[in-house]
């Protein structure tokens, strides 16, 4: 089951930020529904949840995310969980780890989080504004796949490059 989306609405999605985020702790039900109604934009498929409670006590256990405290997820970890759904389709989690802990060393949590949001609604933006209107010919919709597919590749390769590069 395929989610219908338009360019549109992608491109005008916007990440809550920072002093959006609850103050209050939640527990891990209610984080699981803020990611997964936020998010769920970004599905390919409805069945497949952005997350699951599973999900996040295996980030706890690898380390990605600090543990809760009496069972209740603060600001941060949500804002770590925001990131973590979001790249967890292009990097691995040890991958998305060290690149936060790297950011750590640059930014309050505040201000890389922030950052993160603005980035990637500039690339969403940049991305989908020249699709918006709908693609309506196959063989034009099946050359803008193919451009997609060719520079989602490039991107992932350059990715890959930059972190390779953390170690020199």
């Amino acid at each position: 089951m395929g989610v219908n989306i338009e360019a549109s609405d992608i491109m005008a999605y916007r990440f809550p930020r920072w002093q959006e985020l609850p103050e209050i702790s939640l527990y891990i039900d209610q984080v699981v529904f803020i990611l997964q109604s936020r998010l769920a934009i970004f599905l390919k498929d409805k069945s497949i949840p952005v997350i699951t409670t599973s999900m996040i006590n295996n980030y706890v256990k690898q380390g990605a995310i600090a543990a809760p405290v009496k069972k209740r997820y603060n600001r941060e970890h949500l804002a770590y969980l925001f990131v973590i759904c979001v790249l967890k389709r292009l990097m691995s989690i040890s991958e998305i780890t060290e690149s936060i802990a790297i950011l750590r060393k640059l930014y309050s949590v505040e201000e890389g989080y922030n950052l993160f949001c603005t980035e990637m609604e500039a690339a969403l933006k940049r991305t989908f504004s020249p699709h918006a209107p709908s693609v309506s010919a196959p063989e034009l919709r099946e050359i803008a796949t193919l451009r997609a597919i060719a520079a989602a590749f490039a991107y992932s390769i350059l990715v890959d490059r930059l972190i390779l590069m953390r170690d020199k």
